[in-house]
C-alpha cells in the first residue's frame, strides 16, 4: 500500500514540476526583459491601486520585436487581453522602439487614440531615449492612472475571482500531504507490526 502511495505521490510531483508556474506579477509581461524586479513591483502595486478606483485593469508589456504586426495588433494579441473587461495595456516594442497605450472599447470611449498619443509624447518618449525604460513605464503608469481617474468613471463593481491556477496548486498540495500521511503516519505502521490490519 505505501508503495503505490509513494508512487502516486511521485508521479503527481513529476506533473507539477513539468506545469509552468504562476508568474509573480500577473500584470506585467515583460517579453524583452528590459524591466528590473522593483519597477514590476511597482507595477504590480499601481494597477492594484487603479484597478481598486476606476475598476481598469493596467498590464505592461514589453515586447523585443513587433515582427509584421503593428503595435495594435500585438497588443490586442497578448494573453491577458478581454475586450470585454475595462483594461489598459502598456506596450514597449524595443527593436522598432514604438510604443502603445490599448484601452478596452469602453476604455476607448471615454479616452480617444489622440489623448494616449499626447501623453506618450509628452511624458514617456524623453525617458525612453535617454535609456530609462524603468522610468518611462513608471512615467506612463502615472500618467495612466492620473487619466484614468479625471474621467469621473465611478468604479465598477467587479468580483474578482483569482488565479485558477492557484486553487488547482493548492488542491494538488492538499492532496499530496494527505497522501503522504497516509503513507507514512506512525499508527499504520504499529498496527502493521502488531500483525493486524
Amino acid at each position: 500500500m505505501r508503495y503505490w502511495v509513494a508512487l502516486i505521490a511521485g508521479v503527481c510531483l513529476s506533473l507539477a514540476a513539468t506545469v509552468e508556474a504562476a508568474p509573480s506579477t500577473p500584470h506585467t509581461l515583460d517579453r524583452a526583459n528590459v524591466l528590473f524586479e522593483t519597477t514590476r513591483d511597482e507595477i504590480e502595486v499601481a494597477s492594484a491601486e487603479l484597478e481598486a478606483a476606476t475598476g481598469v485593469e493596467l498590464f505592461v508589456a514589453t515586447v523585443p520585436s513587433l515582427g509584421y504586426f503593428s503595435a495594435r495588433e500585438v497588443a490586442l494579441d497578448l494573453p491577458v487581453w478581454d475586450p470585454s473587461r475595462e483594461q489598459v495595456v502598456l506596450l514597449l516594442a524595443m527593436n522598432e522602439r514604438q510604443v502603445r497605450i490599448q484601452g478596452s472599447p469602453s476604455v476607448n470611449a471615454r479616452i480617444p487614440d489622440a489623448d494616449w498619443t499626447a501623453l506618450i509624447q509628452s511624458r514617456m518618449l524623453p525617458k525612453l531615449r535617454n535609456g530609462r525604460n524603468g522610468a518611462a513605464v513608471r512615467a506612463g503608469i502615472d500618467v495612466i492612472a492620473q487619466r484614468l481617474k479625471s474621467t469621473g468613471q465611478p468604479p465598477m463593481t467587479v468580483g474578482h475571482t483569482g488565479d485558477p491556477r492557484g486553487l488547482r496548486d493548492m488542491i494538488f498540495i492538499l492532496a499530496a500531504g494527505v497522501l503522504a500521511l497516509l503513507a507514512f503516519h506512525p499508527a499504520r505502521h504499529l498496527r502493521t507490526m502488531r500483525g493486524r490490519w
